[in-house]
């Protein structure tokens, strides 16, 4: 059936191809066809889906997966020229636009417009397939907003097809205000979740209610930090009056708590909660999944493990994700114990690899690949170099290919170049171990993306909770989370404490980077930062380490920026001159 509607799908992209995003040209299969047979009406419709901005995949090898966690300092791409360092190390201006964040996605808001315009008139379907494809027409039209709307603030809220003839307010319209493409969202996805079944089908990748309801949170719990944190600007084209922040609270914890009650749970099928909350990754279609995007090996596969990879396991591009020790150090021991503070870290201190990382926070575990990590039944290495005593003479190796036989104990000289060029070490949240080792690409991976799930939903509610003076719920929600990782329960909520959470337990799902901005601490977190990693040496004799920062950065001189300027990213002169009616975010002029 896949082949049949992508067969369809490019037929129905060539007959309905417009002159530009938001004018309608006349069809060569008249309009009625294509919503009087499902086969046409499904392709349509299935063109958007794979348009839609889930999960980043641009870039050679789709190196872009990786643009929202290097904007948001969790982890730099192997080089320079790879999308996400091009999105870091950019200079944001009217004349560049958002460059590699960019979405302007009015081409399929054209086409989410035409389904919703055309299928009502169908002479064939009955009102119950029509009212499920609207539905979920409104919902992909509201993540497009929602995701247009958080980059940009308010954007033109086009919510019909144009003629060619529609008149010059129509064709070239001005920005909606902030608030008012927030309360669009809302009330777009309010329809969606009226004509919508209550049949799960997220896991499956087709939008459902609890899609709807979870974008609902989401989104609203954006509105409301917006409205709290930030200052109005250009009459509201960005930035939401104060006043309205609780009403979006309210808005955001009222679509968690449906979903609560909706039959979810929190993935916990092992005991160990390394592998629990790595498996939860990789075992797909369990409790947890509110809505996914669907991939398969080689007929939809994806490139991920094929950069994820670290050197030494037939990958032949690898160790593309390098985390930043930034954002890992933050990370707590299970038995409460404090992290260790930087000043410690020097020459003169040695490090066992269990007592340094190997007792944190089973999410950090299982998330990020460090020294001795045992991946496909064999250490992962890190080290630059090993020191060692053979025959009483003091040797040291920096030789990745050289194996140490010491007492019968098996060592590599040093780690391969890759897994230790910036900051030793590496992304493993989503790598499926299961899979053959990917070797020149051909989108082996088919791991699906998890666009919204359970976790997520305990941590927006908890957030909105907080903010609502519902502490008590606040507090469950929150150790709901710190239970089934297998870290010490919380005794009290807090602000700073529920931001960490949401750190830790969505840490490298494109979740960070946009917190900070709603929250509007991304100046405080992000600018003027020098970022780092580790450089490990390892001695065989005393079964230690030696563990020192090491700049991580890429570009001269260093240091990242983030001014306040950035809380919106800028349109482009392109953008502009095609619509004169466009006024440009502050900071940009």
């Amino acid at each position: 059936m896949k082949k049949i509607l992508y067969i369809l799908l490019i037929t129905v992209i060539t007959i309905m191809s417009c002159e530009n995003d938001l004018i309608k040209e006349p069809a060569f299969i008249s309009e009625i066809s294509v919503f009087e047979k499902e086969e046409l009406t499904e392709a349509y419709l299935a063109n958007v889906y794979e348009n839609m901005p889930f999960m980043n995949m641009t870039g050679q090898s789709q190196n872009g997966l990786g643009i929202i966690s290097a904007v948001g300092m969790e982890y730099t791409n192997f080089a320079v020229w790879q999308e996400p360092n091009k999105a870091q190390n950019r200079i944001y201006s009217q004349a560049g636009g958002a460059g590699e964040l960019n979405y302007w996605p009015y081409g399929s808001i054209r086409d989410i417009n035409y389904i919703l315009e055309g299928i009502v008139n169908s002479k064939s379907f009955d009102q119950s397939y029509i009212n499920a494809k609207i539905a979920e027409a409104k919902f992909l039209r509201a993540f497009m907003y929602f995701e247009m709307v958080k980059r940009f603030g308010g954007v033109p809220l086009v919510t019909k097809v144009l003629d060619k003839d529609a008149p010059n307010e129509e064709m070239f319209p001005t920005r909606n205000t902030e608030k008012e493409v927030y309360d669009f969202i809302y009330s777009e996805l309010n329809e969606a979740i009226a004509l919508f079944t209550d049949e799960k089908k997220g896991a499956d990748g087709r939008a459902d209610k609890y899609a709807a309801l979870a974008l609902q949170s989401r989104a609203m719990l954006y509105a409301a930090s917006i409205a709290k944190f930030s200052q109005v600007q250009l009459d509201g084209v960005v930035g939401i009056p104060s006043g309205d922040a609780q009403g979006y609270y309210q808005k955001s914890y009222d679509a968690s708590q449906a979903l609560m009650s909706a039959g979810f749970s929190l993935y916990n099928k092992s005991s160990d909660k390394v592998k629990n909350y790595g498996d939860l990754f990789i075992d797909e279609g369990n409790s947890e999944l509110i809505f996914v995007e669907k991939f398969e090996s080689i007929t939809r596969g994806h490139d991920f493990d094929l950069l994820a990879t670290p050197q030494g396991y037939d990958s032949s591009w690898n160790a593309n994700f390098q985390v930043f020790y930034d954002f890992v150090e933050k990370f707590e021991f299970q038995d409460g114990s404090p992290n260790i503070p930087r000043s410690q870290l020097t020459t003169a201190n040695t490090w066992d690899m269990d007592q340094f990382f190997g007792k944190k926070d089973p999410r950090f575990r299982a998330s990020v690949f460090y020294p001795e990590t045992v991946y496909r039944d064999k250490p992962v290495y890190f080290h630059s170099k090993t020191t060692y005593t053979d025959g009483g003479v003091v040797k040291t190796s920096t030789n990745p290919n050289q194996i140490i036989d010491y007492n019968g104990k098996l060592w590599q000289g040093a780690a391969f170049p890759r897994n230790i060029k910036t900051t030793s070490l590496l992304l493993r949240k989503r790598i499926d171990p299961t899979r053959l080792a990917p070797k020149d690409g051909g989108r082996e991976s088919g791991q699906d993306y998890y666009v919204f799930r359970y976790g997520e939903i305990l941590l927006n509610h908890a957030e909105a909770a907080f903010y609502l003076n519902k502490s008590g719920e606040a507090l469950t929600n929150i150790n709901l989370i710190r239970e089934r990782a297998g870290m010490p329960l919380r005794t009290e909520v807090t602000e700073d404490n529920i931001r960490l959470e949401r750190e830790f337990e969505l840490c490298f799902e494109d979740h960070r980077f946009w917190d900070l901005i709603r929250w509007r601490i991304a100046t405080t977190v992000l600018d003027g930062v020098r970022t780092q990693g580790l450089k490990f040496e390892y001695n065989l004799d005393t079964d230690r380490y030696t563990i020192t920062l090491t700049n991580a950065s890429f570009v001269e001189p260093n240091v990242r920026t983030f001014g306040t300027e950035r809380y919106y990213l800028p349109l482009s002169q392109g953008l502009i001159s095609d619509n004169v009616n466009l006024v440009q975010n502050p900071g940009y002029n």
